[in-house]
């Protein structure tokens, strides 16, 4: 069980280091150190998934394996696989403020080919051991990768090769002989991958720090898992999603917001015990401490989309496998830390779903502003059992915030908060983010949790993700180590005393 205390939103790709994107590196475990000293108990991250091309968290080629650009090549440095040289091709300039990240992943792969070249027979022992633990999910991804690259990078429902389109096992023994040695490299990726997550989680975990993971509600239509089990999704004769996942209009866009992600065939999942999705939530409960089901409100009703709509604006409510699927979870991992993300359109129904789960919710204190403020948001309203953020990683940052509402909003939102301001003299950034914090953190809530840019005191340039939109700034934010440098850890470790969320023996 959560007790009461605090945590930080930061996602593994926003930390600072000489790569294109954040790493498992040294960066990653200096900050659990910053965080740690500060009386922090919990990092919350995004989903750490192999990525498709759109390079957001939630669209993946498998929902099982890490993400490659988190490797950190200065291990496999260490390890002999590579050299200072070979790593230097893949840093990235200081005064480079947007690489392009596509071309920076070709160049990493290049580097971990480099690295697997290089690989022994102790290396070869762990990635036979790796895959045999493994093989439930890294057989198909393996090969899958492997088939994707060969074929153009094509989605798989357009491969020329009809058995393996559809994934006939006469078909997949042949290929897995043919590409024996692709396939070995890419379970040495993720072997790699794996190991360097566990060695930074056991670090993080002996700093008193826990992990918070996301898993995101479905599966992208492009990745191993909806291609080694197809007849799990809602997909018709020809293999092209009959429906598509998204939800109606809403907070964040008023054309809603269209995912694409083929729905699950949730009467098959039921034939088969629900075993793909508890496989899924045992193998994210592995990788974190807590896991946070994103979307939560899918698992009692879905919206479902026609494929060929363009937007999600129309719809219709299916029912989804409700405290069916949950009582499952419950008897398989008895002791389980998840967090509902219970936002959206909720009714009755669904509220009564997710108290009946027993898992914590979520409460946002952006969303307890404003004329469509609701009052289940409103920090004076919060339960005990609960997580609650200033924002989640789809909203503003609490400075941006401020500068899209409206004057109303803005003046009431002072007051509930307790900060005075006139015309001539307004509240400074520093003074509104910390009255926020402080607000947050002195409410029953369980767990508060703050994205860092609100400790930074940024606006909306530094916002991870603007909803139901393909702006190319999305999912791109980087922390500064300057700005990491410049936070008030004793005001931090201060204000987590003051609301007894510090850990023992930290105090200010």
């Amino acid at each position: 069980m959560i007790k009461r205390s605090s945590g930080v939103l930061m996602h593994i790709s926003s930390l600072p280091g000489p790569f294109a994107t954040g790493t498992l590196g040294r960066e990653a475990k200096e900050f659990a150190e910053l965080i740690s000293k500060m009386g922090f108990s919990y990092w919350q991250i995004l989903p750490i998934n192999h990525l498709t091309e759109e390079n957001s968290p939630y669209t993946n080629h498998s929902l099982f394996a890490i993400n490659p650009n988190f490797i950190d090549l200065l291990d496999l440095e260490s390890r002999g696989l590579l050299t200072s040289d070979d790593i230097g091709e893949v840093r990235v300039q200081s005064r480079q403020k947007a690489p392009d990240l596509s071309s920076m992943t070709k160049k990493r792969l290049i580097m971990l080919r480099k690295a697997f070249s290089r690989i022994g027979p102790a290396d070869l022992a762990e990635i036979k051991a790796f895959s045999e633990r493994n093989a439930h999910w890294l057989d198909a991804y393996a090969l899958f990768t492997v088939l994707k690259g060969n074929f153009g990078d094509v989605l798989w429902n357009e491969w020329p090769v009809i058995g393996l389109r559809l994934h006939k096992s006469d078909a997949v023994a042949r290929a897995f002989e043919e590409y024996e040695n692709d396939i070995l490299f890419w379970k040495f990726v993720q072997c790699t991958a794996y190991r360097q997550w566990f060695e930074f989680r056991g670090y993080v975990n002996g700093l008193g720090i826990g992990i918070v993971g996301d898993i995101p509600i479905y599966a992208s239509f492009d990745s191993s898992d909806v291609w080694a089990n197809d007849h799990l999704f809602q997909l018709n004769t020809k293999h092209i999603p009959k429906r598509v996942g998204g939800v109606p209009p809403d907070y964040f866009n008023k054309n809603g917001q269209l995912w694409g992600n083929p729905l699950y065939d949730w009467d098959e999942m039921k034939k088969e015990k629900y075993g793909w999705w508890l496989s899924r939530i045992e193998n994210a409960l592995e990788i974190y401490d807590v896991v946070r089901i994103d979307h939560a409100r899918g698992l009692y009703a879905y919206w479902a989309v026609p494929y060929a709509n363009k937007t999600a604006k129309k719809g219709e409510w299916l029912k989804g496998p409700g405290m069916d699927l949950i009582r499952r979870i419950k008897s398989r991992l008895p002791e389980a830390s998840l967090i509902i993300e219970d936002l959206g359109s909720l009714d009755r129904a669904v509220k009564r779903f997710f108290t009946s789960t027993g898992y914590p919710g979520m409460r946002v204190m952006q969303f307890g502003f404003g004329p469509d403020g609701g009052v289940n948001h409103l920090v004076k309203n919060y339960p005990v059992e609960c997580v609650a953020y200033t924002g989640t990683h789809d909203n503003n940052t609490i400075i941006g915030w401020y500068e899209d509402v409206d004057e109303e909003t803005r003046l009431s939102s002072f007051k509930e908060l307790g900060l005075s301001a006139t015309q001539d003299s307004p509240p400074s950034d520093m003074e509104i983010c910390r009255a926020w914090i402080e607000s947050l953190f002195k409410s029953n809530a369980m767990l508060a949790i703050v994205p860092i840019q609100d400790f930074l005191h940024e606006g909306s340039q530094s916002r991870m993700n603007v909803p139901g939109t393909a702006s190319p700034s999305n999912w791109t934010y980087r922390v500064k180590s300057e700005s990491l440098a410049s936070l008030d850890a004793d005001w931090l470790a201060g204000v987590n005393s003051k609301y007894g969320r510090a850990q023992p023996g930290v105090k200010k």
